[in-house]
């Protein structure tokens, strides 16, 4: 943020300055979420070298199976986060009549819907005018609620009738 830059509003994981609104996450549930991965990462290690080893041929085929699956997908969550957190706060953004995400942005008057995907790792899912589909990932780090607001408060207001239409079809008085 800029010197002249100035935070009109910042409420928890939400930030609004002068042209700009953005969500972020806290350190606590950045915290939380690392926490767990770390732990079900270790938990997976443990089973797979200590438990896996000292057990008969099915129990240690099981836990060998088991522990596998469960690093490779703690694991694959705990680098993700990791990555996200040494690459700073703000998750998603709006501003100049964009969308922006870590790496993807798309022009709010191209919106033609927005959904929430995912099972682990929640994203969202927007598509497009012209039929393309842009993942913004939150990785778990700011809950829905947040997000649906800053869309019901700064997005939608600048949106597509369709967008509208969809958004209030989906979301009716849980937007905000």
């Amino acid at each position: 943020m800029d010197n002249n830059d100035k935070v009109i509003q910042e409420e928890h994981n939400i930030k609004v300055s002068e042209g700009k609104v953005e969500i972020l996450y806290t350190n606590p549930g950045a915290g939380c979420m690392v926490s767990s991965a770390l732990f079900g990462t270790l938990l997976s290690a443990f089973v797979l070298f200590v438990v896996a080893p000292d057990s008969g041929f099915v129990r240690g085929f099981l836990s060998i199976v088991i522990g596998l699956i469960g690093l490779i997908f703690s694991g694959s969550i705990l680098l993700k986060l990791i990555s996200v957190i040494l690459s700073g706060k703000t998750l998603l953004s709006i501003e100049s009549g964009l969308l922006k995400g870590r790496k993807d942005s798309v022009r709010i008057n191209e919106i033609k819907d927005i959904k929430w995907g995912g099972a682990s790792l929640k994203y969202l899912v927007v598509q497009t005018t012209n039929k393309k589909k842009i993942k913004f990932p939150t990785y778990n780090l700011v809950g829905e609620e947040k997000v649906n607001q800053v869309i019901q408060e700064y997005l939608v207001p600048l949106a597509t009738p369709e967008l509208k239409s969809n958004w209030e079809k989906r979301m009716g008085n849980k937007g905000a």
